[in-house]
């Protein structure tokens, strides 16, 4: 792990084809990238997470941002709360990171 962030693109290991433009420290989570994204890349992470689970008619999930706390929250019916990412300030930008130490990111 570094503690210089540099620019790169992620994909979801469940969906190679789809990409968002994010930032690493090269840090990992059981071998996946632990991307940051600012939040207009945050806000089309959240609407695609909700769009692939629509697709295979899974209604229990969908994405949200909630303004007030400034986090995208992930709802999942499996868990009573969902998954949170707020938002962390890294050399002098306001980041979100979404999915990460917890989904399955790859860095192209």
């Amino acid at each position: 792990m570094s503690d210089e962030l540099r620019s790169a693109e992620f994909y979801l290991e469940i969906d190679p084809g789809t990409t968002f433009s994010g930032y690493t420290k090269g840090d990992t989570w059981n071998g996946w990238a632990c991307p940051y994204f600012e939040k207009d890349v945050a806000e089309q992470i959240a609407k695609h997470h909700s769009e692939i689970h629509r697709y295979d008619d899974e209604e229990g999930y969908w994405a949200e941002y909630d303004a007030e706390r400034d986090v995208f929250a992930f709802h999942d019916t499996q868990y009573e709360e969902p998954r949170e990412f707020g938002a962390v300030e890294i050399d002098d930008k306001n980041l979100y990171p979404v999915g990460a130490y917890c989904w399955t990111w790859a860095e192209k």
